[in-house]
């Protein structure tokens, strides 16, 4: 029932977890009988100049009580208007308010109690009675005049839902979840946990309030050290044992020292017999010792696209606690280059840079946050730590201008988005600029993204001009084009998927992409891949092999996956819950039965963790669904419409819900409320169209199922179907006509051309 078009919620946020489980038992336990926080002011008598740094630093700043100090937008009476809107923002008794559009789309004075974050802009914080922190989404621009900023802007003014006062179905209030009242401003379950210190969501999911607390409102020294009591003991009794504990990190469960030593492995030889290739090798640096792995998944808590699985502790392996985002549109293209915003790791894990052992401490000072070594438009000094400068950060190497844009390392290997409208953000991934890509994958690349007024032919004639000399060619990127093709739903790029997801050699975030991306295309001979990519090392890899057995039968995904059912990762865990939820237990033997059942108590714990989420909501409805629970799952979607009332998975999915409890007339309404909200759905118009087809109402389907073609242009199963009620309605030739079509402009499909040839028989 909708499975494919839930599956994007379900993945993008993922199903969280909460209570002890088998997965968590099995994580190192923290000693945290006795750990408790102590705050960042505790921290300041012994790390002076640390502490100085954080108070400069954006982790301190990310979220203030709003104060003279800490305000900096326009209160002095300013006023800002949008979709017809003018909102105030002024001051009264030291205080701070505004103005603006409430869910109802009447004007409202709310106070301002908090800031939220500070460069380049500053949100602002509105609580509400049952414990809500709401984020506004008129937010102000800190840049200076001079670069445009210094104003009030709106983050979503082109959002035409967000325009009130239309013409509602029925008296429920539809307000738009991007409206900064609704689900996606909501601060308590979608910005709190990384803008404070031990954040508790503490949501109530029958009263549908919060009583949110932290430990520190910023992002103090234990939310990246862990809880600093045992190593303040440790520090009054010097190098004794503490209560029994063991002192390795000084009263702390680990270290985020790097302790990797870079050294050069070889000096370059100046010399005419020594190759351009040599001197590459020999002119970077290399890393010895041991890997600041732990580094990485600290920062990761928050420096990524992902979602809790459970209370975030940094203790604890960041996998264990949190579900990333693998390399699928809309976030990244298809070569892994960033598009929306993905927070950093996900890129960087694909990075040669993070292969090699470098870690966030390389390159950003811990505290200060600051670069290592000047800014990056007007330094190479960060890369020049490791990358011989006299070799790379010279024209022989970029072939620009000295000093210009072009001449810094940032800008051909970190190209950049902006997000929020005024926060650009670096491509954390360091590729080499491939403007061939861009022809055949729908990639950008760094050229044109700086060159506007050239196109990818030119970027790539200059390219291949530069590396003519040195006789070589534009390398072929590892994945982008198995990813583009299988994206184009082009079933040749399969075998591809699983030689990437099987390649030591690329990395593992872009293996579990392709093993994941293979959903749907196994063949017999895949199986025994399929077995040893189920049981990878890598944890991500491994989550993304159970995801991709979802097209098959209950069957073969148990006979697949009863293997694994000991497993140890919550990320890991989860998935297989979701899986196997349509297993019935009664029928297999004890042992898996037990398993599957403590898989179960994860998945469902996990609700109670994320129940303020619809997207949650609507998993666990799915959940219930495959349990063949549907007065379970009904009351999962309802919920997740009371979150969010125009959530359009929660809306098709309880329409295809009723459905399959034989109640089409309530599924109709549900499905024209979807169309009504977001009428370029596709897949509103393709449910409202088999509804119609059911219902006999032949006319009906035929609009419905031709708008959700014009709607998806490339998606077989909307093609064939709209031929079929063609057929059905004596328009034989339309309908061969348009599969024709249809196959001339996409990849061959076998289900569109088993119809095509059907219907020529037939006529």
């Amino acid at each position: 029932m909708h499975k494919k078009l839930a599956a994007f919620c379900i993945v993008f946020f993922s199903l969280p977890l909460n209570g002890v489980s088998a997965g968590q038992a099995l994580d190192p336990s923290p000693t945290d009988a006795q750990a408790s926080y102590v705050g960042s002011e505790v921290c300041a008598d012994c790390h002076q100049s640390e502490y100085q740094d954080w108070q400069k630093s954006h982790h301190w700043a990310a979220m203030q009580p709003a104060s003279e100090k800490s305000v900096l937008g326009n209160f002095d009476n300013a006023a800002f208007t949008y979709n017809g809107i003018t909102s105030r923002f002024y001051r009264r008794d030291g205080k701070y308010f505004v103005k603006t559009d409430n869910a109802k789309g009447k004007l409202q004075e709310f106070e301002i109690t908090y800031t939220f974050g500070v460069e380049p802009l500053q949100q602002y914080l509105i609580d509400f009675p049952d414990g809500r922190k709401q984020v506004l989404a008129i937010i102000w621009d800190t840049r200076p005049k001079t670069e445009g900023g210094q104003r009030w802007y709106h983050l979503y003014p082109e959002h035409e839902v967000l325009q009130h006062g239309g013409n509602p179905l029925d008296p429920i209030d539809y307000r738009d979840a991007l409206h900064w009242t609704g689900t996606y401003f909501n601060w308590n379950s979608r910005c709190a946990a990384c803008h404070s210190t031990d954040l508790r969501k503490n949501y109530n999911s029958v009263k549908n309030t919060y009583e949110t607390t932290w430990q520190e409102v910023n992002i103090g020294c234990e939310a990246c050290h862990g809880q600093g009591s045992l190593h303040l003991e440790w520090a009054k009794r010097g190098d004794k044992s503490i209560a029994g504990s063991s002192t390795a990190h000084r009263g702390f469960d680990f270290s985020l020292a790097n302790k990797g030593v870079w050294s050069a492995i070889e000096t370059l030889a100046a010399t005419k017999s020594t190759t351009q290739s040599q001197q590459a090798t020999s002119t970077t640096l290399r890393r010895s010792g041991p890997s600041a792995e732990k580094q990485h998944q600290v920062c990761a808590t928050c420096h990524s696209r992902r979602t809790e699985l459970q209370q975030a502790d940094v203790r604890k392996n960041f996998y264990n606690t949190h579900n990333l985002h693998l390399l699928e549109s809309p976030q990244y293209f298809s070569d892994g280059q960033i598009s929306d915003e993905v927070y950093v790791y996900g890129s960087f894990l694909q990075s040669k840079m993070y292969s090699e052992g470098v870690t966030c401490g390389n390159c950003h000072m811990p505290h200060s946050l600051q670069l290592k070594v000047g800014k990056p438009r007007d330094s190479n000094g960060v890369c020049s730590q490791c990358h011989l400068p006299s070799y790379y950060d010279n024209r022989s190497h970029h072939h620009h201008e000295e000093p210009s844009a072009g001449a810094q390392c940032v800008s051909c290997h970190m190209p950049s988005e902006t997000y929020m409208g005024v926060d650009v953000r670096h491509d954390h991934s360091f590729r080499i600029p491939r403007p061939s890509v861009s022809e055949t994958a729908a990639a950008p690349n760094a050229c044109t993204q700086c060159h506007t007024d050239q196109n990818n032919q030119w970027a790539n004639s200059a390219i291949d001009t530069w590396l003519k000399p040195q006789g070589k060619t534009q390398s072929r990127h590892s994945f982008a084009h198995s990813f583009h093709k299988i994206q184009q739903r082009d079933a040749q790029a399969a075998p591809d998927l699983m030689a990437i997801a099987l390649s030591r050699h690329q990395p593992n975030i872009a293996r579990a992409t392709a093993v994941l991306m293979h959903d749907g295309f196994y063949q017999h001979t895949d199986i025994e891949k399929l077995k040893s990519l189920l049981a990878d090392s890598d944890p991500l890899v491994r989550a993304a092999a159970v995801r991709s057995v979802q097209a098959m039968p209950a069957n073969y995904r148990f006979s697949l996956l009863s293997a694994r059912l000991d497993e140890e990762v919550l990320s890991v865990r989860i998935e297989l819950a979701r899986q196997l939820a349509d297993i019935p237990l009664a029928e297999i033997p004890a042992r898996e039965a037990k398993l599957i059942d403590e898989l179960y108590k994860d998945f469902l714990a996990s609700a109670n963790f994320n129940a303020d989420f619809p997207e949650n909501q609507v998993g666990l409805g799915l959940f219930y669904l495959a349990r063949g629970d549907y007065a379970q799952a009904e009351k999962s979607y309802n919920k997740a419409l009371q979150l969010s009332a125009n959530h359009l998975p929660a809306l098709l999915n309880l329409a295809d819900l009723y459905r399959g409890l034989a109640r089409d007339s309530e599924g109709e309404t549900l499905l024209k409320r979807a169309i009504s909200l977001q009428p370029t759905d596709a897949h509103a118009h393709y449910s409202l169209g088999l509804l119609y087809v059911r219902t006999m109402n032949l006319s009906g389907a035929e609009r419905a199922l031709e708008q959700a073609t014009k709607l998806q242009t490339d998606n077989p199963r909307y093609a064939y179907t709209y031929a079929l009620i063609l057929e059905k309605i004596d328009k034989t030739a339309q309908a061969i006509a348009f599969l024709e079509n249809w196959q001339k402009t996409y990849p061959p499909h076998p289900d569109v051309t088993g119809v095509l040839n059907n219907l020529k028989q037939k006529k």
